[in-house]
């Protein structure tokens, strides 16, 4: 009877150390550590990543004049969107151009003014020219777009 009660303690010592072993991870010495694993997600087009710039900085400029002063937030990377690539060819198409030209003008308008009432008017009239673009080529984000005017 005892030597049945050691093997019965030896065999649960036994089942108990193989549980654990086999339940314990290996890790190869040279091996490199595995990362968890992140889907890959679409990045977005040179278009898109400037159109994302210009909205940026015209929320930026929409609260800097409804504070009445001017603004001086200028940059020079939109001037790049008539070359861009975009997310899709269809949403860049033949009259693509005159309408990045327009808002180039009304951009401009912006930089030069020397006064709030003036900024705010080019300010109003880029976002125009945005939205008439974007019926065009991509209506998306028009309902962000139009949150821009400044009243």
């Amino acid at each position: 009877m005892q030597n049945r009660t050691i093997y019965g303690v030896l065999a649960i010592l036994a089942i108990s150390i193989g549980i654990v072993a086999c339940n314990t991870v290996k890790e190869e010495p040279n091996q490199p550590k595995k990362k968890a694993w992140t889907p890959e997600i679409d990045q977005p087009s040179e278009l898109a990543q400037i159109m994302r710039s210009i909205h940026d900085e015209a929320k930026l400029r929409k609260s800097v004049l409804e504070q009445g002063q001017l603004d001086t937030n200028i940059t020079d990377n939109l001037f790049r969107m008539i070359t861009a690539k975009p997310t899709k060819p269809h949403m860049k198409g033949e009259g693509f151009e005159p309408y990045a030209k327009a808002f180039i003008g009304s951009y401009n308008t912006i930089a030069s003014a020397t006064e709030v009432g003036v900024q705010i008017e080019a300010h109003n009239n880029m976002v125009t020219s945005c939205i008439a673009c974007h019926k065009q080529f991509c209506d998306g984000p028009i309902s962000r777009i139009e949150k821009l005017y400044i009243q």
